[in-house]
């Protein structure tokens, strides 16, 4: 996985949900990944039997994968979304943290989804820019939205899109989990309330789902959103988890 570090710095949060005005957060530096997690890279967590061990799952996380008989994200075996560099989709919040445990315990680092904090300041910078590659609205070379495509594409391929730390694919291609809680504001790794999606997607038609502000809340058990064409919309990316403190 390739890292792209974050300085530290400053975001301001929409209104919403726990946020009940607009608000500022310091934070430190921290490690983001460049590209959204693959269909390659996650497939070494199934390979290594990922959806059968306990440890790594959030409780509620596991009781819903025994409840729904997970053992592999939703569209895994279909090839319009499985291709190794494509970002797996179909994967709830539970299998997102599941995979960043597994994964800490592979490299010896505290790896995890980024917090919306996080996620914002990757993707906006220092600028108070509206999507991560400026100003102006989405365009063909900035990102995959808007059905240009159709389906997912691979990670990397909008190079004019990326965000002024060159974090790619923050906006289009598909919805990102993050960690923080929608309405308690709460970084903790259980499941009893709706987790924040940040980005937009390939079939997202609106400029407004891609603006790096756009806080979307989504149960955590989801492993689609059902407002698109075939559904197939949801992802995520992990971070060297830090804390936020609210200014």
């Amino acid at each position: 996985m390739q890292w792209i570090e974050i300085p530290a710095g400053t975001v301001t949060l929409a209104a919403g949900g726990y946020l009940p005005q607009a608000t500022t957060f310091d934070l430190p530096a921290f490690a983001i990944s460049r590209y959204p997690v693959t269909n390659a890279q996650f497939g070494e967590f199934v390979a290594a039997g990922g959806y059968s061990r306990q440890e790594f799952w959030p409780a509620d996380g596991w009781a819903a994968r025994q409840k729904r008989g997970w053992d592999a994200p939703r569209y895994w075996t279909d090839r319009h979304w499985n291709q190794p560099d494509y970002p797996v989709v179909g994967i709830s919040w539970h299998e997102a943290m599941a995979y960043g445990r597994w994964l800490s315990q592979q490299t010896g680092q505290a790896i995890s989804l980024p917090t919306e904090q996080q996620w914002q300041r990757a993707a906006q910078g220092d600028d108070g820019r509206v999507y991560p590659w400026g100003h102006t609205e989405p365009e063909e070379r900035h990102c995959n939205w808007n059905r240009l495509v159709d389906e997912t594409t691979p990670v990397g391929h909008y190079p004019a899109g990326h965000s002024p730390f060159g974090v790619a694919d923050l906006c289009g291609n598909v919805w990102e989990w993050c960690l923080t809680g929608w309405e308690s504001g709460d970084e903790v790794a259980d499941g009893r309330e709706p987790r924040l999606l940040r980005g937009g997607c390939w079939s997202s038609d609106s400029p407004l789902s891609l603006r790096v502000t756009n806080r979307s809340p989504r149960d955590p058990n989801t492993r689609q959103v059902p407002h698109y064409r075939d559904h197939v919309t949801v992802g995520f990316r992990c971070v060297r988890s830090v804390r936020v403190a609210k200014r």
